[in-house]
């Protein structure tokens, strides 16, 4: 049985979810798994890493998230353009924005981080929409999501998949 804040927890997480799929349905731009090149052949990408990366896991349908911090200790600007996340169909960036006391994910076409620069990718604010899953995914378990930068330069990371309850840094 349920505690009242795990029932809250989980309360919240679907509210969130069915507005995520409302907004994903009206607003989304989202990069189908396959539409970009093979990985293993993508250009290098130098001075840039992931870290702290982790997926919200969600009830089996729902959309999920993908959550890390970026760091570009490289010479030049990067730019993020999309990502490719095994298990799901769709992927998108996302950012959340508040307008007139009213909260909303929107996509972005792609995030730029200077040189000597880190963005963090956090509830609440920018992150990796995870659509349209092929499989549940297993919390605990370890899930490979690939970010696509500008010049067909990818990089692939291994994201901790945690329960929908999970506080960001935690």
């Amino acid at each position: 049985m349920l505690s009242i804040k795990q029932s809250f927890v989980m309360v919240v997480a679907l509210a969130v979810a069915g507005i995520q799929a409302c907004f994903t349905s009206a607003y989304a731009h989202p990069h189908a798994a396959g539409e970009f090149p093979d990985a293993s052949k993508a250009a290098p990408l130098q001075g840039v890493h992931i870290e702290q990366c982790w997926i919200r896991a969600m009830p089996v349908g729902l959309p999920s998230a993908g959550y890390f911090v970026l760091h570009n200790s490289g010479a030049a600007p990067i730019s993020l353009m999309g990502a490719e996340a095994e298990g799901f169909d769709k992927t998108m960036l996302h950012a959340s924005e508040t307008k007139g006391g009213m909260s909303a994910m929107v996509h972005v076409d792609h995030v730029d981080i200077a040189p000597g620069e880190r963005m963090e990718f956090a509830p609440g604010g920018h992150h990796i929409m995870l659509e349209q899953p092929t499989a549940p995914v297993k919390i605990g378990s370890q899930q490979p999501i690939t970010l696509w930068f500008d010049g067909d330069r990818a990089l692939s990371v291994q994201c901790e998949v945690r329960p929908p309850s999970t506080l960001p840094n935690r």
